[in-house]
């Protein structure tokens, strides 16, 4: 077994990644690991890594660690994508600013931060979400959700967790919401004006959003809301009922589905704002399907799946 890091050396503002790398050199000499540790220069580079070291080192079981945030898990995910499970594992070490795929393990982020307990994990089968434009492994929107998610950077500077992600939400409702899609659900069509089509494989993003809290990342399946068009009026109720998990509570705007295929089409053929897992794309058209326990996420010892 080698164990490969790959650290995003600007991951929660860091200057200077030093620190963590003496970390990790020290758990790994506790624990006489074989390792290698890289860090990632500019977008997809962790990817890359991941690929990379996979041909380096075929044939070998490998454990891939994305130091960082959601966005070094997501492009160590899309590394991973396709490689032999078997073989290829991967987890998180959160040393980012937004790190919202393990809230979905007991202990959180305080067990990720424990590199001894980590080390010492176990790997459990995962889905994914594989599309035409990409991987992810916690969520996918589209719509205002994505562009929320494109526009809260600029919120930075009032810190972390929700209040960047809530404000731009308030930006974007004054920009207007709604959009025609066409919309196939597991051979269901549900064409409409949407606010936003959320995908959910996980249950937390945006720093504190927890739209489908029954969600699993083991089940096989997608779990599906589509947000009708709401007035001005109405997006702040709807948005506060939905960040908490409370779709039931809104039948009148939010329709929930579970599924294994989805197609989803611009009517007007412009592009759309795709979120994956924090990654903006832009496209007319998205085919998704849910790829059942085709990964291994590597859990601390002593932690569990929260079901």
């Amino acid at each position: 077994m080698r164990h490969i890091f790959i650290v995003n050396p600007v991951a929660g503002r860091r200057k200077d990644s030093a620190a963590v790398i003496r970390k990790i050199e020290n758990a790994c000499h506790r624990h006489g690991l074989e390792y290698d540790i890289y860090l990632t220069s500019h977008p997809d580079h962790a990817s890359e890594i991941v690929r990379t070291a996979a041909r380096m080192h075929e044939g070998r079981e490998l454990t891939f660690y994305a130091c960082g945030g959601d966005g070094t898990l997501n492009e160590v995910a899309c590394g991973a994508a396709g490689l032999d499970p078997a073989l290829c594992a991967f987890t998180s070490y959160p040393i980012g600013t937004g790190n919202d795929y393990i809230k979905m393990f007991t202990g959180g982020r305080a067990a990720f931060l424990d590199l001894d307990r980590l080390l010492c994990g176990r790997p459990m089968p995962i889905d994914y979400i594989r599309s035409d434009c990409g991987v992810a492994i916690n969520e996918l929107s589209v719509g205002l959700d994505a562009q929320v998610a494109m526009r809260k950077d600029k919120y930075r500077f009032f810190g972390t967790g929700v209040l960047p992600y809530a404000l731009s939400a308030v930006e974007n409702v004054i920009r207007g919401i709604g959009q025609e899609y066409a919309v196939n659900i597991d051979g269901e069509q549900m064409d409409g004006e949407y606010t936003m089509i959320f995908v959910g494989n996980g249950r937390y993003y945006g720093g504190g959003f927890c739209p489908i809290p029954h969600s699993r990342l083991d089940d096989g399946l997608l779990d599906v809301l589509l947000v009708k068009k709401v007035s001005r009026l109405r997006a702040a109720f709807v948005v506060g009922k939905y960040k908490n998990g409370g779709y039931a509570e809104l039948e009148e705007y939010i329709t929930y589905r579970q599924a294994r295929e989805i197609r989803i089409f611009s009517k007007k053929n412009d592009d759309m704002c795709i979120n994956l897992d924090g990654e903006i794309v832009a496209s007319s058209h998205i085919n998704l399907r849910i790829e059942p326990r085709q990964m291994r996420f590597v859990v601390p010892d002593g932690a569990s799946p929260i079901r």
